[in-house]
């Protein structure tokens, strides 16, 4: 059986408040929600954070999903959300800013965080989303696929530009 099929499996379960389902639900999807997340804040405090809620929503929301759903995208697209309301409500708030502050941070998060922002800045977007999830996320171009709804043909050929992008701009990337 694969994890799509898996997946479905776990999801009637829980709407038939089934909640031993959970655990071998949620350890098939927290990296696809996690990294949906993570690519907008690149905190790990954050990104936690807001996995939960997804979970939590998805919790309440369940009974009303259908059967034939792609509970991935849902979860991806909930939590994408989640972070991009998150993003607009801290926007305005003056104590909190997604600067990252030399005193706040080790130098080694502050070289990462610098690293990252530089790879946005080369990459365009669907580049950058394989280039994450491929490296940080450490998923499967097969993953990605089911994950993301592109060949995989498609996910090679972007990580390849990014990769050939990244090493004439930054130097010495393999």
């Amino acid at each position: 059986m694969d994890d799509k099929e898996l997946l479905s499996k776990l999801l009637i379960r829980l709407q038939n408040d089934d909640m031993s389902a959970f655990d071998d639900f949620y350890n098939l999807t927290k990296k696809a929600v996690y990294y949906a997340i993570y690519v907008v804040f690149r905190d790990d405090h954050i990104s936690q954070d807001l996995v939960q809620e997804t979970y939590i929503d998805f919790l309440n929301y369940r009974h009303k999903l259908k059967k034939d759903v792609d509970i991935i995208a849902f979860l991806v697209t909930s939590a994408k959300n989640k972070a991009i309301n998150f993003y607009k409500r801290r926007r305005h708030e003056k104590e909190y800013t997604f600067k990252y502050i030399n005193d706040s941070y080790s130098n080694d998060e502050k070289i990462e965080s610098d690293l990252i922002d530089k790879i946005k800045d080369i990459l365009d977007e669907k580049e950058f989303m394989v280039f994450i999830l491929k490296v940080l996320g450490d998923y499967t171009f097969k993953e990605i696929s089911l994950l993301k709804n592109i060949p995989v043909g498609t996910l090679t050929w972007l990580y390849s530009q990014a990769k050939d992008k990244l090493q004439i701009k930054l130097g010495g990337y393999q």
